[in-house]
């Protein structure tokens, strides 16, 4: 069980029923920290104390030793840093794989891209869970004008 993570605009954050978190019992918040929650494109280094971070909390938790695993945003930083066209459009549908490789082992993800528009590039995922019939899709919209994701839905 994990806590429901959604984009609000201003980062990812725990969704409230009432006076209680709301939870998950699947991996809906692997691809958002596999695409947005790390370090944008710097593979996660080590920080002073008084450091102030911006890469994904389990980085230096859980994943401080193993580096290959650690959540580094290959993504964001590729939509921060790329027009969007037609070209690179595949550009976009590699990074997304490369930084949901860490899912290989539980679940076969399947990954495409749509230029919505001038500014807007649409990332929609399939995973099946190895164990599991189930299929989830998650779709992501994200605003190169605003440099922002502005849609998640399940």
């Amino acid at each position: 069980m994990d806590l429901k993570i959604i984009e609000t605009g201003d980062g990812g954050d725990a969704v409230l029923i009432g006076n209680d978190f709301e939870t998950i019992d699947g991996f809906q918040n692997m691809p958002y920290f596999g695409m947005f929650g790390g370090n944008p494109g710097h593979p996660t280094k080590q920080f002073l104390e008084n450091e102030k971070r911006f890469d994904y909390w389990a980085n230096d938790l859980i994943y401080r030793n193993q580096s290959g695993i650690q959540f580094n945003s290959l993504t964001e930083k590729l939509l921060n840093t790329t027009v969007l066209t037609s070209n690179t459009r595949l550009k976009i549908v590699e990074t997304v794989k490369k930084d949901l490789k860490f899912m290989k082992d539980f679940a076969i993800v399947d990954v495409s891209v749509s230029i919505e528009s001038v500014d807007r590039v649409g990332i929609y995922i399939k995973i099946n869970e190895l164990s599991n019939v189930e299929q989830k899709e998650f779709v992501y919209l994200w605003d190169s004008t605003k440099a922002e994701l502005i849609n998640q839905s399940i």
